[in-house]
């Protein structure tokens, strides 16, 4: 569609705004500031929606706008007494005043449907469209850069168990076209959108990358990342992950409160995995939760004994559990390991799976056969976080030093991970193991911070702290520790400790 004013010419499908037939640049920013005034044009638009719908999720002062606003002007001939286009309404805001002819493009054809309605996805599996991804106008390097990162962005996202990945070829439908995200969600039926841009600003590229529920338009995420401009090729790979991992706890956070508040009669056994893999992120680790955890994902088996995800998880749960003391069930490692044979003996082939029974054999002492496992996930697919720390730990376990490297590399791909201080607190304990004290210190410190709600890094930076002769440290950190598990026992505190270190604590006076 075209917009046509005076001698200017908005054209909403090439997304360029022409003055007498020659093309006039303008960032995309201005772009859709007039486009959007030009489309409301029947009344007043305030500031406050200007922010709102052009800048959501975004922190922006009110010169950015003004200086939007002012571009704005100066690009269809107007000035701030000169008002023939855009008008301002003190206190109220802007309309655009001036007189629109809207022409449409004629293609000579009947009408037809060229983008018919896609079958909608299973309910029970939450679906996400990745968007083409916007760029500078007119640069083809910078066109393919974002094609590439949009391309691997999806095949990264397609990986993660319980969502369904909507082709790029149905995507690219959108490319270069206005569209509103609560339409997209419609024509799609999907439940979540990823939109990104690369802009090339001299000397760096600006990837911009957000998270969008459709029935919202809420932002759930977003990102910005600055690379050398002549140096992509050697971060492209990071930047993806990096991306990925980052997008993938928001996915599962967002997924399980849409559970929670639009709880239907008969869980399918989709949602009922996604809640119970996201249940200790949300509500800690305690006994409570792990049963809790536990019994969705018993459930979801009931409802589908051939989704190997939750025979997978249920195994790592469980496995975890009985290690840390939080599962005592004396049937729970033989319930872990016919799991954890259930879910191979179904997909033994996936990364995920491969990771979460990887891990759960080596929490039980089979540690070869687990880290084969886990070595072969990671191989499978290089972004897989869990799979990394877990191998990480494991190699720590039996005194291998590339484990360290395994674990940090884990956590630096998923910084945002809920699992981080589960993570960190390991890596903690193997650095402590092997004399790294100052380091141990470090890492368990950064495992603390990254959740209140777990009780296991605390332990390890007592002990750590207690070692380095700082008690006053490792006595608040085992009262934190307290804090969040009040029953704190010396057998919890074993787990994490050699029997030396449990003497020294003792006779600290710490235990």
């Amino acid at each position: 569609m075209r917009l046509i004013f005076g001698e200017y010419v908005l054209d909403t499908e090439l997304f360029e705004l022409r003055h007498n037939g020659e093309r006039s640049p303008l960032e995309p920013q201005v772009f859709n500031l007039l486009l959007y005034l030009a489309r409301n044009r029947d009344r007043i638009v305030s500031r406050q929606e200007l922010l709102d719908k052009l800048w959501a999720g975004k922190i922006v002062t009110e010169s950015t706008l003004s200086s939007r606003i002012k571009a704005a002007r100066q690009a269809v001939g107007d000035s701030g007494h000169n008002q023939n286009c855009i008008a301002t309404f003190n206190r109220r805001g802007y309309r655009f005043v001036a007189e629109i002819v809207e022409e449409r493009e004629q293609t000579g054809k009947e009408s037809i449907d060229v983008f018919p309605k896609m079958p909608a996805p299973h309910r029970d599996q939450p679906s996400l469209a990745v968007l083409p991804f916007a760029h500078n106008p007119g640069d083809e390097k910078i066109a393919w850069i974002a094609e590439m990162l949009g391309e691997d962005i999806s095949i990264q996202l397609a990986r993660i168990p319980g969502f369904l990945v909507i082709s790029r070829n149905s995507t690219a439908y959108y490319r270069g076209r206005e569209f509103t995200i609560d339409q997209i969600g419609r024509e799609l039926e999907t439940d979540y959108v990823i939109e990104g841009s690369v802009w090339n600003t001299g000397d760096k590229l600006r990837v911009s990358v957000q998270l969008l529920e459709t029935s919202s338009g809420r932002f759930l995420w977003a990102n910005r990342t600055e690379l050398p401009a002549n140096k992509l090729g050697d971060y492209q790979d990071d930047v993806v992950r990096e991306i990925v991992g980052q997008i993938e706890p928001e996915l599962n956070r967002a997924e399980l409160l849409s559970l929670r508040q639009h709880r239907p009669v008969d869980l399918g056994a989709w949602s009922l995995y996604r809640q119970g893999h996201a249940l200790l992120g949300i509500k800690g680790w305690s006994e409570e939760t792990f049963a809790e955890a536990a019994d969705l994902l018993r459930q979801a088996i009931a409802r589908d004994s051939e989704l190997a995800f939750a025979h997978a998880y249920l195994a790592l749960l469980l496995a975890i559990g009985h290690l840390i003391g939080l599962v005592t069930d004396d049937a729970s490692r033989e319930e872990a390991v016919v799991a954890a044979e259930t879910a191979l003996a179904l997909d033994g082939q996936d990364p995920d799976i491969l990771g979460y029974v990887g891990c759960a054999f080596a929490d039980m002492g089979e540690f070869q056969r687990g880290i084969g496992m886990m070595r072969r996930a990671v191989e499978l697919d290089p972004s897989n976080a869990q799979a990394h720390a877990a191998l990480g730990s494991a190699l720590l376990h039996i005194g291998e030093l590339e484990g360290i490297e395994e674990m940090r590399y884990g956590i630096r791909i998923s910084p945002r991970d809920n699992r981080l201080a589960a993570w960190g607190a390991m890596l903690a304990r193997g650095l402590l193991s092997l004399g790294k004290v100052d380091e141990s210190i470090e890492a368990a410190e950064h495992a603390c911070r990254c959740d209140d709600k777990i009780f296991l890094p605390r332990v390890v930076l007592a002990v750590a702290q207690n070692t380095a002769g700082n008690l006053q440290a490792a006595r608040a950190a085992l009262d934190d520790a307290r804090r969040i598990r009040p029953q704190l026992s010396l057998n919890d505190i074993a787990r994490f400790a050699s029997p030396e270190e449990i003497s020294s604590l003792s006779q600290a006076g710490l235990v």
